[in-house]
């Protein structure tokens, strides 16, 4: 039994893999900092 991935499933894998490194980096700037939520906005909602 051979283990071939095709092109297509292993090009998926890789965008996976840079959006969960993304989703990693956001995670801690927001840990960094939190964005303080302007009045008006509040007010919006």
């Amino acid at each position: 039994k051979f283990d071939i991935t095709p092109p297509e499933k292993k090009k998926r894998e890789k965008k996976e893999k840079k959006v969960e490194e993304k989703k990693e980096k956001k995670v801690e700037e927001e840990k960094k900092e939190p964005e303080p939520v302007p009045e008006k906005k509040k007010f919006d909602m």
